[in-house]
């Protein structure tokens, strides 16, 4: 009766999780750079650093990558996504009738990339 209850509990909890959230997690690193070592460094408007960061970013949206630097036009790009084919893993679990639209829900399915990126504010004159 035991292996049942545990058997029972660890379908439960795998259930609400997708597989690629349990195997990636929902979030991911990237790293953000500019040629400008002064200039200052947004991930969605939050400030993250001058010159180089590296930040944590929810998985599953587009995030917004601005350099800043006095005297300059603000440069911003957006983050890119591509599917993590883990998501599928959820057929091993349940047929993929609850685990791959959730890990879609919440965001696991769809992870960053690239990981990496240039960002460097507009500047009239060589600085």
């Amino acid at each position: 009766m035991k292996l049942s209850a545990v058997l029972t509990l660890v379908l439960f909890v795998f259930s609400f999780s997708g597989c690629a959230s349990i195997i990636n997690g929902t979030s991911d690193t990237i790293s953000i750079t500019s040629t400008m070592p002064d200039a200052d460094l947004y991930v969605d408007g939050n400030p993250s650093g001058r010159g180089s960061a590296m930040v944590t970013v929810k998985r599953g949206k587009p995030h917004f990558l601005t350099a800043k630097k006095e005297g300059c036009q603000d440069i911003t790009l957006q983050t890119g996504e591509k599917f993590d084919p883990a998501s599928l893993l959820g057929i091993l679990i349940d047929f993929g009738i609850i685990s791959i639209p959730l890990d879609m829900m919440i965001g696991g399915a769809w992870k960053t990339e690239p990981k990496s990126y240039m960002v460097n504010p507009m500047c009239a004159t060589a600085q």
